[in-house]
């Protein structure tokens, strides 16, 4: 019990601080924007975000109340939601490109563990770099599932809004978990992760 409840705590964290960190980025991104229809357009994606923010929030505090509601989830992630992500990162303003190169089965938990890099990715992105580029690559290496994701660094005058601070430890674990490595590294200006997951599918 006490395991699932970390688990969760995890998922919760995990959705909050990305959901949060798109609202953050899009409203700095539209602060000076002198054109009412963009300014609308920016608060409609603002509302977009945080109404799915909230409503996922709703549904994980949900399972924390009720221990029988477990069973009635929303699916978990798969990679099949990986394009919906990076598109929900554009729309706070960040400029992402996705490449997945054929990775043949992959098994559930991993397929888990690669939306969360590429969540985790985005949203330090957009909370350190602003509405910079973004390379996000999913592909095999041999038995293992490899995740990066690289911004090109902070925009010109960007201000910083660091999180809590646990997002990437969290990740840390759970691909640890999986056996499992994470590095992050400085790359000139920019920042890169790295996740790399050994497959049990193949």
């Amino acid at each position: 019990m006490l395991a699932e409840r970390l688990r969760i705590a995890r998922d919760l964290h995990d959705i909050v601080s990305h959901g949060l960190g798109l609202i953050t980025v899009r409203a700095a991104a539209t602060r000076h924007l002198p054109k009412p229809v963009e300014v609308e357009a920016a608060l409609t994606d603002i509302e977009e975000a945080s109404r799915h923010a909230t409503a996922e929030l709703r549904r994980m505090l949900t399972v924390l109340r009720e221990p029988s509601a477990a069973s009635r989830r929303a699916p978990v992630d798969n990679l099949d939601d990986l394009p919906g992500i990076v598109h929900a990162a554009s729309l706070a303003g960040l400029r992402p490109r996705l490449t997945i190169e054929p990775l043949g089965p992959v098994s559930q938990g991993v397929q888990v563990a690669v939306c969360k890099t590429v969540r985790e990715a985005l949203s330090n992105a957009a909370r350190y770099a602003g509405p910079t580029d973004v390379g996000v690559r999913v592909y095999r290496d041999g038995t293992s599932v490899v995740v990066t994701a690289a911004d090109t660094g902070p925009v010109d005058e960007w201000r910083a809004s660091p999180g809590a601070g646990h997002g990437l430890a969290g990740l840390r674990e759970r691909v640890g978990s999986l056996g499992g490595t994470l590095s992050t590294e400085r790359v000139d200006a920019g920042f890169r992760v790295t996740a790399r997951i050994p497959d049990e599918a193949v």
